[in-house]
């Protein structure tokens, strides 16, 4: 019975521990320009990132490109005007 004490009290201690590490801030902080036009051949738009901040000690790179994909153009449906400006 001890020993499924110990295993539990454990496995707490653990999970808190992951939890706190997961919880950090990161150590590198960027400011990104506004996202490129979408690249139609790889289905992706990219933005790049200019070190704004860094965490003592931490190790960051002076430019980043980020990418994400594109996504796909809806056409907005026209509003109905409601109150007085109705004709």
């Amino acid at each position: 019975m001890q020993h499924r004490g110990f295993f539990l009290l454990t496995l707490l201690a653990l999970l808190a521990l992951t939890s706190a590490v997961a919880k950090k801030k990161a150590d590198c902080k960027y400011k990104f320009e506004s996202w490129g036009a979408c690249d139609g051949g790889t289905g992706t738009k990219v933005r790049q990132g200019t070190l704004k901040k860094a965490r003592y000690n931490a190790q960051c790179q002076e430019t980043i490109r980020v990418t994400k994909p594109c996504t796909p153009k809806t056409k907005a449906k026209a509003k109905a005007k409601k109150g007085k400006g109705k004709d």
